[in-house]
């Protein structure tokens, strides 16, 4: 019975070691403080992807103000509104239609 417990234990002990070597790739020291590193990906499709490339390294951001969204894009062509109370803004000339709740940038369209 002592074997098998040893062995147990030391299986446990490697198995530990082994995700330890695993946590190392994600995590870090910031400002004198450990933590973990969340890598965020984005996908290949709009739907996972939280801004918009306007031109070669600019883009705006969900959750950008208006003002900064005319500070990337300009005025829009037209403003509306829809039904569920949110503002869009319209940009012909890109092919886009901005959505804003609030002040804030919330999501986009290409037509």
């Amino acid at each position: 019975m002592k074997i098998w417990s040893a062995v147990f234990f030391s299986l446990i002990f490697i198995a530990g070691l082994i995700g330890c070597v695993q946590m190392r790739d994600y995590t870090g020291v910031r400002d004198g403080a450990a933590g973990l590193d969340i890598k965020n990906q984005f996908g290949p499709g709009e739907s996972t992807k939280d801004y918009y490339v306007v031109d070669a390294g600019d883009g705006i951001v969900i959750g950008d103000t208006k003002d900064e969204v005319i500070a990337q894009l300009g005025l829009p062509d037209e403003v509306a509104t829809t039904l569920e109370g949110y503002e869009t803004w319209i940009y012909k000339a890109r092919s886009l239609k901005l959505f804003f709740s609030g002040d804030r940038f919330r999501e986009w369209q290409e037509f």
